[in-house]
């Protein structure tokens, strides 16, 4: 096993703002170099707390993401980390994420029980000594730093292996992975000899994602891969059935005790699977016929191959995941508590607690729309500010009254698919 040489670890609970300065070179060149630097954290906590661990630093070969515009515009999500050049202190790298650890904080459970979940930040090689921090997005709505470590890429002891190591298969390419928003497709639950079916379910499941707007539109800005990561078992574990099956990921329905909801814990073995491929979103397919799935932002989207709703499940999550868009609706049961406070403004797009609409899609709105909007049939159509969203009928409001956010049955609504088309855009270098 591999350890670090001569790091740093520093702690700090400051807020630092990883503004970009204008006057900083932004092309990758002037600060990384070839290949992938991986740290391999853990969080642990409940509800109120969170501690840091690092567990491990890898050396991976393919960074995927544009080659300028290296600090994150958006802000999204509920944790970023920031690289910065350590002698000046300035920014060089930064990304916003949301993490199932998170997610857990806002259950009954971590009100008691304390947890520890894996998680992986990945960013350019260095040519140089950095920090990289973590940001936690506090109660107000704001980042704050909880956790930072010093790497100096000529002291350090890095894994250049993989313990995972699959083949690839190239479905959709449109050319250089800094270009383009590349796609991985990981087996989950497949074994060795249901891989061709992997590959036509992975297709397919991509022809969902681009069978609607703004997607369809711009498939030429994506590429597809797939990476055949075969499991001892077929499907995937069921706890409620008492079904519990042997797959590469690790991947489970009922996550917090709702049966719909499929996720994977082990982030871990998630990324040393994708590690064999170019990929900025990884899609986790699951052999499985019963009805699920998840997407965390930045993170990974997860869905069950083949229910009579795939199609549904698999562009949702993928809005969740890609273009950190909220769920519009209020009316399924959840396990979490007061996920998007009143007296804050939540950072998805597509929803607002009109603290700060300004910051939102007031400017879609029409002067002749109310505020908030009636839910009536001669506003069907319209944007406007319509109560409920974020799993509650009351204090939150959605774009329209339908959309894809909001149902299986709708496509993305115009807040929705704008949101979507800047995410394209800065992930594609524009």
């Amino acid at each position: 096993m591999k350890y670090l040489f001569a790091i740093l670890i520093c702690l700090s609970l400051s807020a630092i703002s990883p503004a970009q300065d204008a006057s900083l070179p932004q092309e990758l060149d002037s600060w990384f170099s070839e290949g992938v630097i991986r740290l391999d954290v853990i969080f642990s906590g409940k509800a109120d707390e969170t501690s840091y661990a690092l567990s491990g630093v890898k050396r991976e070969q393919h960074y995927s993401g544009p080659h300028s515009k290296l600090v994150d515009p958006f802000d999204y999500g509920d944790h970023k980390f920031v690289v910065r050049d350590a002698v000046s202190g300035a920014p060089i790298f930064s990304y916003s994420y949301c993490t199932l650890y998170s997610e857990w904080q806002t259950t009954t459970e971590a009100q008691s029980v304390r947890r520890a979940y894996p998680h992986v930040l990945r960013f350019p090689w260095p040519k140089s000594e950095v920090t990289v921090e973590i940001h936690d997005r506090d109660k107000v709505g704001e980042f704050q730093k909880s956790w930072s470590v010093h790497i100096d890429p000529a002291s350090i002891f890095c894994d250049p292996g993989n313990p995972l190591v699959y083949e690839t298969v190239d479905l959709e390419i449109h050319g250089d992975a800094s270009e383009k928003v590349d796609i991985l497709f990981v087996a989950e639950g497949y074994t060795e000899a249901e891989m061709e079916k992997f590959l036509k379910d992975a297709e397919r499941s991509a022809g969902y994602i681009f069978s609607e707007e703004p997607f369809k539109s711009h498939r030429e800005e994506f590429n597809i891969r797939a990476v055949k990561s075969a499991s001892r078992d077929s499907g995937t574990d069921i706890p409620g059935e008492g079904i519990w099956k042997n797959t590469v990921v690790n991947s489970s329905f009922y996550t917090f005790g709702i049966e719909r909801y499929m996720t994977t814990m082990d982030f871990k073995s998630v990324c040393d699977v994708a590690a064999n491929a170019h990929y900025d979103q990884i899609y986790i397919l699951v052999n499985t016929d019963k009805y699920g799935g998840g997407g965390i932002y930045n993170h990974y989207s997860i869905s069950a191959a083949d229910n009579e709703a795939s199609r549904a499940v698999v562009i949702h999550e993928f809005g969740h995941a890609f273009g950190g868009l909220a769920d519009e609706y209020f009316n399924s049961s959840v396990a979490y508590n007061d996920f998007f406070p009143l007296e804050v403004e939540p950072w998805n797009p597509n929803l607002t607690t009109l603290v700060d609409f300004d910051s939102k899609w007031k400017d879609m709105v029409g002067e002749e729309i109310p505020v908030p909007t009636p839910g009536e049939a001669k506003f069907q159509e319209l944007v406007g500010v319509y109560e409920g969203g974020g799993y509650v009928a009351k204090g939150v409001f959605r774009p329209m009254i339908d959309c894809r956010m909001h149902t299986n049955d709708a496509v993305f609504c115009p807040v929705c698919s704008k949101a979507l088309k800047k995410m394209i855009a800065h992930s594609t270098g524009e």
